[in-house]
């Protein structure tokens, strides 16, 4: 490294710990701390005491070299363009992982065909939106073949000739 770069290497390092940061904040922690000193001493400028005014007039002029001095410099801002490469990389694994979050969600969701009306719906649905049609689970479609007026005249029917079959078998007196 020549003598220059070790010279402004060794200057931005200072004004890092001058604003209280250490070499390795990123650049939205050096704004942060820069935007806080800022205010401090913006508020310490709004007293009435004449010496803090110009204490705190002073600090802000230094600040404000501090972060001209470290946010001007090729360090920082190779640093800066990394981050922002870096930023962009997590935002996007975060839409992966959001992505991949509504597609699961989406498989449990599964869409079927209403059987009306025919067309697409999320199978959670009790009603169907398009023609009103209830939508029943598999174990009510049993239930509803099942217990049909039909089938239930016809076991009734079948019960009682079974009834009366065995009660014939068991008194053939019955009818003499």
């Amino acid at each position: 490294m020549s003598d220059v770069s070790e010279k402004e290497l060794s200057d931005i390092e200072l004004c890092y710990k001058a604003m209280g940061l250490s070499f390795s904040d990123n650049p939205e922690q050096v704004e942060r701390t820069y935007r806080k000193l800022k205010d401090e001493y913006g508020k310490a400028m709004t007293t009435s005491d004449s010496s803090e005014r110009g204490t705190a007039s002073e600090n802000l002029r230094q600040l404000e070299e501090l972060f001209a001095t470290i946010t001007g410099s090729l360090i920082y801002k190779d640093y800066a363009r990394e981050y922002e490469k870096y930023k962009e990389l997590k935002a996007e694994k975060q839409v992966e992982r959001r992505l991949k979050q509504h597609e699961k969600t989406l498989v449990k969701e599964a869409i079927v065909n209403c059987p009306y009306c025919h067309k697409l719906i999320v199978s959670k649905l009790k009603v169907c939106i398009y023609c009103q049609g209830k939508i029943l689970t598999p174990t009510e479609q049993l239930m509803a073949k099942a217990f049909k007026t039909r089938n239930v005249i016809v076991t009734v029917t079948i019960l009682a000739l079974v009834g009366l079959g065995a009660l014939v078998l068991l008194n053939p007196n019955i009818f003499k």
